[in-house]
């Protein structure tokens, strides 16, 4: 994914930088993936990194994989999303309340939903619903069960009900270069149809244009958060065309609805989706490329990722190599930034 690697994860500094901090303002606690930093996940949030900061009292920008770190969402400092984190395990579960104590007979009964609350896991809430953990899983899109967190809301199948989720075995790899999200989604995308393509290939292989639905729009190495006629990437487009190419069945799309995903992925096919960041939000302007005269929408932070997968509320990513939970009204906002874009797949 084209993010800005400004910060630096840094293990060794986990107990050092622990104990320094004050303790933290509330908020959604978010658990630092494998090359996060502050300025990735305040993009995923909708707040500025710095805020980030001063909720959770932190005196340098450095932060290690597996820090817990406090998101503020008071209404004035973040916008409030969805994202894959986890409580702490050694975060004890308050005593229910009434309704929280009546909701799994009333649930397991007919189906319904659940507040995640504070020391939960998935177990435990399969558990007080005579569920399995795959069957709330499979429900609400969910790949990784240690990736929930305080206040999602789970749909909970009542007995004999159908699947509401699905979940595609997709992997992935991380981007080479800051740029070039589109090949990479496109080498893994074809990797699942049985196609062996190399990233870079991929890339070398792409025409070059000032416009986007072209070819590749400036240097894969360049800036993050460009527009054309700057560093930017690709379209749906060009990327389809060269994947027919390499005799993997593709289509371009503009205009899609989340039904046609989704029949993308009970039919057991993941798409390739245009989004801004890291699924989050952003805003759609309009380009009129000078070599073509063609106006086309574009967006900060345009970025790529597969849908693989969703539940009654949720989509599950995969973004390089990580996979993630969104809201599905998250995604759907970040995906329509762009003109409800994506390749599909196709008869070659």
């Amino acid at each position: 994914m084209r993010l800005l690697n400004k910060l630096m994860l840094v293990p060794a500094l986990a107990l050092l930088l622990g104990l320094a901090r004050p303790a933290a303002a509330a908020g959604i606690v978010h658990i630092v993936q494998p090359g996060e930093d502050l300025y990735r996940i305040g993009l995923a949030y909708g707040i500025s990194w710095q805020a980030i900061m001063a909720a959770n009292g932190l005196t340098s920008e450095f932060i290690y994989s597996g820090e817990s770190l406090v998101i503020p969402v008071d209404g004035s400092s973040a916008a409030p999303s969805d994202t894959t984190t986890a409580q702490p395990a050694a975060t004890p579960a308050p005593a229910p309340t009434q309704a929280a104590a009546q909701a799994p007979a009333q649930a397991a009964a007919s189906g319904g939903s659940y507040i995640i609350q504070p020391g939960d896991t998935l177990w435990l809430i399969a558990q007080r619903f005579g569920l399995s953990v795959s069957d709330l899983m499979t429900a609400n899109g969910i790949l990784n069960p240690n990736y929930i967190y305080y206040g999602m809301a789970l749909n909970i199948p009542g007995p004999g009900a159908p699947a509401l989720g699905k979940v595609l075995a997709v992997s992935g790899q991380a981007q080479a270069l800051p740029l070039d999200c589109e090949s990479r989604s496109a080498v893994d995308w074809a990797a699942y149809f049985g196609a062996s393509i190399g990233e870079l290939d991929f890339l070398g292989k792409l025409p070059e244009s000032d416009d986007p639905d072209v070819g590749f729009v400036g240097n894969a190495r360049g800036a993050l958060g460009q527009i054309p006629p700057n560093d930017y990437g690709v379209h749906a487009g060009p990327v389809a065309a060269l994947l027919r190419a390499y005799g993997v069945g593709a289509r371009a799309a503009r205009g899609l609805t989340w039904d046609d995903l989704r029949a993308e992925i009970d039919a057991g096919r993941p798409a390739i989706v245009w989004v801004v960041g890291q699924v989050g939000y952003g805003t759609p302007l309009q380009y009129t490329a000078a070599s073509t005269g063609h106006t086309t929408t574009v967006a900060h932070f345009e970025h790529t990722v597969m849908l693989i997968g969703y539940g009654a509320s949720t989509v599950t990513v995969l973004d390089g190599g990580t996979a993630y939970l969104r809201s599905m009204a998250q995604f759907l906002a970040s995906w329509g930034a762009l003109g409800d874009m994506a390749v599909l797949w196709a008869p070659a």
